[in-house]
């Protein structure tokens, strides 16, 4: 509860859950992650809190996911069987990943990638994000990277990520209600110093908003954010137009 209460003072209406799935660790399955969001939900309104709770999972990127999608077993972003989120390794990119996660994309489902800027590989190099997003692909950084909290390397590569239109989603990767808690103003606001105040915009309410509705996100305007032109630069130091992501 004390989570929720943190997420309502940041001003957050409404978050997506995602509990680990098929990181050989944790198994949660649709059925659980729906029921446990319905226990939950009841739960606040007892309480009080505003926030609405819809179901998700951060799936372990493993030659399983595509068949447990297709099959109903592992739970895409807010149940629309639209989008899914998907968690690479911390310090690699496994052999196969680009295969599975066109299988996904075979199915009708957007994959996500979670984090990326937390990846060593692709932190270092983000050519492969690159390929994956022109490939349909959409992908999420998250808030504390932006501000720095998982340390310099990280937040370089969300900063060149943002900029470079690899980015839709800025997240709260929220695990508990200290150090890492559901709070996304922060990083909002070093996103917007980084592009402007509509990109910020875009990747905390207008994109989401349209994913959790199960509609597409339409990346162009992202592309036109990050391509206009802010106050105290000039024309040429405008950015490039960047990838769009491929129709559902």
């Amino acid at each position: 509860m004390n989570m929720a209460r943190l997420a309502v003072a940041d001003g957050i209406e409404t978050l997506v859950v995602t509990p680990h799935h098929l990181n050989g660790i944790y198994e949660n399955g649709a059925d659980s992650i729906r029921a446990a969001c319905a226990g939950l939900r009841r739960e606040l309104m007892v309480r009080g809190i505003g926030l609405g709770i819809l179901p998700g999972a951060e799936c372990h990127l493993v030659y399983e996911l595509p068949e447990a999608i297709n099959a109903g077993t592992a739970m895409t972003v807010a149940g629309r069987g639209r989008a899914a989120l998907v968690e690479l390794p911390v310090h690699h990119v496994p052999h196969g990943a680009t295969d599975i996660l066109e299988d996904i994309l075979g199915l009708g489902v957007q994959p996500i990638i979670a984090h990326p800027e937390r990846n060593a590989q692709l932190g270092r190099d983000p050519g492969l994000l690159r390929e994956w997003v022109e490939g349909g692909c959409l992908a999420q950084v998250t808030a504390q990277s932006c501000t720095g909290r998982f340390g310099a390397k990280a937040q370089a590569a969300a900063r060149t990520m943002v900029r470079e239109g690899l980015i839709h989603f800025l997240a709260s990767d929220a695990h508990r209600d200290y150090r890492r808690v559901p709070e996304l103003s922060k990083g909002r606001a070093a996103v917007s110093a980084w592009t402007s105040a509509e990109v910020g915009r875009l990747l905390t309410e207008t994109f989401p908003k349209a994913l959790v509705r199960g509609d597409a996100v339409q990346s162009e305007r992202l592309d036109e954010a990050l391509a206009a032109p802010r106050a105290g630069r000039w024309p040429w130091q405008r950015r490039r137009s960047g990838p769009t992501m491929a129709s559902e």
